[in-house]
């Protein structure tokens, strides 16, 4: 395996249209990818903070200790939040401090909706919640079971008077789903959605007053819907709260999540739609070309085991094409993000995507290895063809033409392409999913994988019963 290796090696890199693809392999992306950044622009006017709830409440002065039992939180959205709350007044916007416990995302605390702590515990199940003050800071503590206590943290809250409204807040933030409208078009429904909150056991005891914590009116495309109103319902045994909105500054609590849909990782590798043109002439290149000037009967000659020059042959190309586009796709990232960033998809709505981020990392390699296995795929059409037009039209055919059409019909239709054509490696350069319908980014690469494997498997059975 190692001569076979050795001179399939030797062959590649004495052709002379290899270092030409290659070199348009990286041009072709890096070019793309400037001038798709360069032409992505989005803008937000609206509010970058959520002070949105329903808040049933006190009045109390000095340092104090609230603590509550969250006996259960029901809602549709999973970062729906219930708990403890100091808060400057019953103003939209004013200083606050807030323990919380969500349906999905465990046990959180806020300062001003700006500063957040975390604690891992268990998500949707009943807690006891505490909130102690002292002076301008605030300490959150989390127990199961009201006995044994654990400290979230202590935050300072800037602008908290000594005198404050003190008591239970519940807010659940909009649902978006995303829904492919026409090919390539995608659009956003926000659907409202309740929280209901039930407590027991709050101390200090009180008879509460409720209110509706709701944003300023926001007019144009950047406004709000209004929340509908929250409800109050105190016995001596609970205290059961419903309401809407969402509490916290963009990117704390999952805040600003429904306006940050778009894929900024994916959206830097757009270069990778031209660039798979060059390697789909390398792969079949790499087979034709050896029939086309008959030195196929040589390598045959040298290496009877037709399976090991071509397993060889394989290893060359795919090994190759991903050493070279692997650094280009990492160039092609780091060159889109500072232009995209200065056309608007910059923080707080987009949070800034680094290469030590694992799905960060994960997306743009996938890029690199989306390359070299479609070059195994286009290297398996080109011996089953054994002539490079019928073979080049063939992958053509099915990686430009077939999706470029599909774009052009129905959303089925190109549902369909997307998702079992080769063209579903591409879902690997995904960071999220934007729409129900779109595959994984594994399951996309499985299906470019299976394709190769397929056109692989073929050529083999094809060289091991024809003569060269």
């Amino acid at each position: 395996m190692i001569r076979a290796l050795r001179a399939e090696w030797t062959k590649f890199r004495s052709v002379r249209s290899t270092a030409f693809a290659l070199v348009a392999l990286v041009a072709a992306t890096l070019l793309l990818t400037v001038a798709t950044a360069k032409g992505s622009v989005t803008s937000y006017e609206g509010p970058l903070n959520r002070d949105e709830f329903s808040f049933a409440h006190a009045p109390l002065t000095g340092d104090t200790t609230l603590t509550v039992h969250l006996a259960s939180l029901t809602s549709k959205s999973s970062w729906a939040k219930a708990g403890l709350m100091l808060k400057d007044g019953t103003t939209n916007g004013s200083s606050s401090a807030s323990v919380m416990l969500t349906p999905g995302h465990g046990v959180r605390m806020q300062a001003n909706g700006a500063k957040e702590l975390t604690a891992k515990v268990p998500s949707g199940q009943g807690r006891w919640l505490r909130l102690t003050r002292t002076g301008q800071k605030v300490t959150g503590y989390e127990s199961a079971d009201g006995q044994s206590w654990h400290t979230i943290g202590t935050l300072a809250v800037p602008g908290l008077p000594a005198r404050t409204e003190a008591g239970l807040f519940v807010t659940s933030s909009t649902i978006s789903t995303a829904e492919q409208v026409s090919p390539g078009a995608v659009t956003a429904h926000s659907t409202l959605t309740v929280g209901r909150a039930v407590f027991d056991h709050f101390a200090p005891a009180a008879t509460l007053t409720h209110t509706d914590i709701v944003a300023p009116r926001v007019s144009g495309p950047a406004g709000n819907d209004r929340t509908p109103p929250g409800t109050l319902q105190q016995t001596a045994s609970a205290i059961t709260l419903t309401g809407s909105g969402d509490l916290g500054h963009f990117g704390i609590g999952n805040v600003g999540a429904d306006l940050s849909k778009a894929d900024t990782v994916h959206q830097s590798l757009d270069g990778l739609q031209l660039s798979l043109i060059t390697v789909l002439a390398l792969g079949v290149l790499s087979m034709t070309s050896e029939y086309k000037t008959r030195t196929i009967r040589t390598t045959f000659t040298a290496s009877a085991q037709r399976g090991r020059v071509l397993a060889a042959k394989s290893t060359i190309l795919a090994g190759t094409v991903f050493a070279v586009a692997a650094p280009t796709t990492i160039a092609a990232f780091l060159i889109a993000q500072p232009i995209m960033r200065k056309n608007g998809y910059s923080p707080p709505i987009f949070p800034i995507a680094s290469l030590t981020d694992p799905t960060t990392l994960r997306a743009v390699l996938g890029g690199a290895a989306f390359l070299a296995v479609l070059t195994l795929f286009c290297l398996g059409v080109g011996a089953l063809f054994r002539r490079t037009v019928p073979a080049v039209i063939t992958v053509f055919v099915v990686l430009v033409v077939i999706p470029m059409v599909a774009h052009s019909t129905s959303v089925p239709v190109s549902t369909w392409v997307e998702r079992a054509t080769p063209i579903a490696g591409l879902a690997l350069t995904q960071t999220r999913t934007l729409t129900e319908t779109s595959i994984g980014p594994w399951a996309g690469f499985a299906v470019l994988c299976a394709y190769a494997a397929a056109a692989l498997g073929a050529a083999h059975w094809r060289l091991a019963r024809r003569d060269a």
